[in-house]
């Protein structure tokens, strides 16, 4: 399977995919109606665009787990997920492929995956040294913060979800984060927390 919101990828893809591996693929524009089909029909591999109109990669790794448990997926994107790729790995992923990389990569990927490995190269591992050091400094992630912003300029979980382009699922899920981060059980409380933290560093 491969999801991508953008069709004309996710169809040169699957050509590349067809033609080097000798196999049949399927392409996805949605990833609710992608989740919806898994339940009937399971796939050696998934091929995912994390940044979906949706929701994230990581929400739908979540889903698809559900579904699938032995599901072998791999986040195939051009955008930079280093910092998510940790919370990635704990989920279960399965590989990581960048869309600028060769053909070559993408299929040596997709074979490791199969074999349950993952290939990850020393640039990337690097950038997820150096973030996993800046989440251990400081707890909250970037998307984190912004909610929380969000959250003292009193807008509503549907606002920010709307407008950070994710799930009101996603942004729920996000806030629990924060509370357990924070120890706090509210909002109020985590914007008051986070406003104390941010003054130790100053």
């Amino acid at each position: 399977m491969i999801l991508d919101d953008h069709i004309a990828v996710g169809e040169g893809t699957r050509t590349i995919l067809e033609s080097e591996l000798d196999c049949h693929a399927e392409v996805f524009t949605n990833a609710r109606a992608a989740l919806e089909h898994v339940k009937s029909t399971t796939y050696d591999i998934y091929l995912i665009d994390f940044n979906l109109s949706e929701m994230d990669g990581l929400e739908f790794l979540e889903k698809l787990l559900n579904i699938d448990p032995k599901a072998k997926a791999i986040i195939y994107t051009g955008y930079s997920i280093e910092k998510y790729m940790p919370d990635l790995i704990k989920k279960g992923i399965s590989g990581f492929i960048s869309k600028s990389d060769s053909r070559k990569q993408l299929i040596d990927t997709i074979h490791y995956a199969l074999d349950g490995k993952v290939i990850i190269s020393i640039p990337i591992l690097n950038k997820i040294l150096n973030n996993t050091e800046q989440r251990n400094s400081n707890p909250l992630t970037d998307r984190e913060i912004k909610i929380l912003d969000m959250v003292k300029n009193g807008m509503t979980n549907k606002g920010i979800a709307r407008e950070l382009h994710l799930s009101q699922r996603t942004i729920e899920k996000d806030l629990t984060s924060i509370f357990i981060k924070l120890d706090v059980g509210s909002r109020a409380e985590a914007v008051i927390k986070w406003n104390e933290l941010l003054e130790k560093e100053i």
